[in-house]
């Protein structure tokens, strides 16, 4: 094994035309980086498109629930409104009984 790690590890010539090459390539604009810097860009932009569109959600739903509390207390005061005025009518109508009695 100590054998094999020496071989896999001991130095060996370039192939022909190797520093050529690199050098070459160093001199290539490099393209790969910029499409990932747009492709995060793009994300990031829909990232927060989303998220504001969930905001906005959460902002509607809030003022209907506050809209639905408003209105259940206007309901309960309307019923309260309607009771009192119920009984009066009955106190009315009771006297004017008492009255058509007499």
């Amino acid at each position: 094994m100590e054998r094999d790690l020496r071989e896999a590890l001991r130095r060996r010539e370039a192939p022909p035309g190797f520093a050529e090459r690199v050098l070459a390539r160093t001199q290539q604009p490099e393209t790969r980086g910029h499409s990932w810097v747009w492709l995060a860009a793009a994300a990031l932009v829909l990232l927060m498109i989303g998220g504001i569109g969930v905001v906005q959600e959460q902002r509607r739903q809030a003022e209907g629930e506050r809209a639905k509390q408003e209105l259940m207390v206007a309901f309960r005061i309307t019923g309260s409104k309607l009771r009192d005025v119920q009984e009066r009518l009955a106190t009315i109508q009771q006297r004017a009984l008492q009255r058509s009695e007499q």
